[in-house]
């Protein structure tokens, strides 16, 4: 995935779409507020990059400890996780 967002003027505002080409839903008064909610995207899309790089690493973990499948070990982690009230 790429983090490539733009900004597009709209008729008296600016609209931003996102790497895969769709638009976001709100509408900027000024060029700078969408500049701030880009970089707002752009680091969420970071945070769910490394969360989705430490689930696949628990999950072989998970797998290879305990020699089940991708499906069970997601089963048991996401299990846990819901107990610490993730």
């Amino acid at each position: 995935m790429t983090n490539t967002y733009r900004i597009e003027p709209a008729d008296n505002h600016f609209i931003v779409i996102d790497p895969w080409g769709e638009r976001l839903v709100e509408d900027y008064s000024t060029e700078e507020a969408a500049k701030q909610d880009i970089e707002r995207y752009r680091k969420e899309d970071t945070m769910w990059e490394t969360a989705r790089l430490l689930m696949d690493v628990a999950l072989k973990t998970f797998m290879e400890i305990r020699q089940v499948d991708r499906e069970t070990a997601s089963y048991w982690i996401r299990s846990a996780a819901e107990e610490q009230g993730a």
